[in-house]
């Protein structure tokens, strides 16, 4: 069977077929954002902190960014900064985020029990509640994870003029 001709030379870039339109540029009220990247001071970072601990707007800290249960806002209450920044996926990095610290209580908390008790391992505790808790304790952060990764992107591409949205 012959081969086509795209891949019969593996230095030939094949040639596209139909044209491809760059997408338009998002215009205000798009979930689009494009700042640059900026390192912020360490009293800026130890106040974004403060604010996310607190489950507050990372812009003014006073609007709420969750409704019951780790259900993001569309926007800040008191200010108007609009929660989703990029994509539909945007949390996407705070659910990864949220299972890896979940993981890493598991270790912790495993090499813990294991240094502490050891030679008397409780081996039957061990099996049943270190398997709860991985179960339990990305449900119990998952909050803090949605805002935590809201409050470093803030702190790290500062919010533009076209997030700041007019209170509805």
């Amino acid at each position: 069977m012959p081969r086509p001709p795209e891949l019969s030379d593996p230095d030939r870039i094949p040639t596209l077929r139909t044209p491809v339109t760059r997408p338009a540029m998002p215009g205000p009220g798009a979930t689009t954002t494009e700042s640059g990247l900026d390192v912020p001071a360490w009293s800026q970072l130890a106040r974004l902190i403060g604010r996310a601990v607190r489950l507050r707007c990372p812009n003014c800290g006073v609007g709420a960014v969750l409704r019951p249960y780790a259900t993001v806002n569309g926007q800040c209450s008191h200010c108007g900064f609009r929660f989703e920044r990029s994509s539909d996926s945007y949390f996407s990095g705070a659910m990864l985020t949220n299972l890896a610290v979940a993981e890493g209580l598991f270790a912790i908390v495993f090499a813990t029990v294991l240094i502490v008790s050891w030679p008397d391992v409780p081996w039957d505790m061990l099996g049943w509640a270190l398997p709860l808790g991985v179960f339990i304790a990305p449900i119990l952060l998952l909050p803090f994870a949605k805002v935590f990764w809201l409050t470093f992107d803030v702190a790290f591409r500062p919010i533009t003029p076209e997030e700041i949205e007019a209170r509805p």
